[in-house]
Parts: C-alpha cells; structure tokens; sequence
C-alpha cells in the first residue's frame, strides 16, 4: 500500500502525526500550502506540468491522474492563465480544498480515522489516527534510500525537503542521521534527479520566509 502513496499523502501523513509532533503540529505553520506544493511536485514528476526558465508553470499533460486532488488541482491551472510559481502561491495562500482533499483520499484508502474530540474538554478538536501504521514504514523508506546504499526515488528525495523545511526530520530521526541526511541532499541538488523539485523548494523556503 505505501508505494501507491502520493508525496502529498505521505507529507499529510506525517504531519498529522499527533504522538510524534505532540503540541508542535498545532503551531506548525501553512501544512495546507505545503500540501498544494507536494501537489504540484507530484504533477511535476508525473510529467503533468513543467517549468519555464523564468519558473513560469506550464500544462504539459491535462490527462486526469485518477487522484481527486491532484485533477482538482490541474483543473484549477488549466483554468487560469500561466503563473510563475510564486503567484501560484499567492493564489492557493488561503485555499484549503487540496489539503483537505488530500485527507479525504487518506480516510478513503482506509489508512487514517479521524476522530471528533475536545481540547481541554472545551475547544473541539480532531484526532487521526494512523490505522495502517504507514508512518513507520515511511519513515524505513526515507531511512533505507538516504541513509543506506539504495535507489534514490525522486518522491523520497521531495518528501525529505518538505521535512526538512518544515522541521520534521528531527521527529522521526536522530541528529546523526539527521546531518547524514542533509549532507544527502546536499549531493543529491547537484544531480538530475533534483531538477524537477528546484522550483519548489526555492518557493518553500520563501514561504517560511514570510513571502
């Protein structure tokens, strides 16, 4: 089951990881918007849209993914004219629908439980839960490519960026393999399998920035 996970899934996943984050995953900022650029890096590696040189999104395939998300999202940019990625930014800054779509697609595939409860028995909160126990396995996955000699997937390599920028690898990792797996990156930037996700993380970085 978890190599039929798209990288804004497996992003969803984890970051939905109430035992692990703890408090944290209250404060962590834009997971919504994070969850539309996995999207975007999805589309980018299926070889449904590409990049111009000045970052500009192009539509290079329009044919349906069969994920809900993914062709909402392509039918929203098929809908608009071209925007450079950081307009699309501005654009999704306050829509929740992909995110929420994404979430949907986790409870469909039977991986997640949400569950309505109370915040100190007053504010109403809700609690997932990882029923599959998928998390581990992504985790082993991150852990056997970066930090063993294995295949290198263009899908790790993203969701490790998005980790990494949001401060999530420290939950997951220890600080050894933490810095074992920056220095992967590292190397990785400067190879082909990074081109696809460039764009991205650039644009990443400067939401954190306060863009």
């Amino acid at each position: 089951m978890l190599q039929n996970l798209s990288i804004p899934q497996e992003f969803v996943l984890l970051a939905l990881d109430r035992e692990t984050n703890k408090l944290k995953s209250f404060f962590r900022m834009h997971v919504d918007l994070y969850t539309i650029m996995a999207c975007i890096v999805e589309l980018s590696i299926n070889g449904n849209i590409t990049f111009d040189d000045d970052d500009t999104v192009r539509i290079s395939n329009s044919v349906p993914t069969g994920e809900k998300y993914l062709d909402r999202l392509l039918e929203i940019m098929i809908a608009e004219k071209p925007k450079k990625l950081k307009k699309w930014v501005s654009y999704f800054y306050y829509r929740r629908e992909i995110y929420k779509m994404v979430v949907e697609s986790l409870v469909d595939k039977g991986i997640l439980e949400i569950e309505n409860t109370e915040f100190l028995f007053v504010v109403p909160v809700k609690k997932y839960s990882d029923v599959a126990n998928l998390r581990t396995h992504i985790v082993e996955k991150i852990r056997a490519e970066l930090l063993e000699q294995g295949n290198v997937e263009e899908h790790t390599v993203a969701l490790v960026l998005f980790l990494n920028i949001k401060s999530m690898l420290n939950d997951y990792f220890s600080d050894y393999e933490q810095k074992t797996l920056k220095q992967k990156l590292e190397i990785l930037r400067k190879e082909d399998i990074y081109k696809k996700i460039k764009t991205v993380e650039i644009a990443i970085q400067n939401i954190d920035n306060g863009y």
